[in-house]
């Protein structure tokens, strides 16, 4: 996630994501409101993860098992995002969007 969270409304951003995720069906299974983080479950098998690392880079992590034995295959629109060059030249993670909201 790109958006820049103020750490004030970090507790608050996890609140809406746990709602969400509990709506959507999945179940809660790791809880840490002080890091902050939370995984959830699918009835499917789907694990999804929200966690905040450093400098407030806010992430989800999502993972299934395979799908099938056979080989993968490029998905149309999955190169996604492009993210800025850090002074390294590799990409610049650091959030760098700001929300009127979620940033202030």
């Amino acid at each position: 996630m790109r958006t820049k969270v103020s750490k004030g409304k970090m507790a608050k951003l996890l609140s809406v994501v746990d709602r969400t995720w509990r709506a959507a069906g999945f179940k809660i299974v790791q809880a840490r409101p002080k890091l902050p983080s939370l995984s959830a479950a699918a009835p499917d098998g789907c694990i999804v993860k929200f966690s905040v690392g450093g400098f407030g880079q806010v992430r989800f992590d999502a993972g299934v098992g395979a799908i099938s034995p056979g080989r993968g295959f490029h998905v149309e629109g999955e190169e996604g995002d492009t993210f800025p060059k850090a002074p390294n030249g590799g990409p610049d993670y650091t959030p760098d969007v700001q929300d009127r909201y979620w940033s202030k």
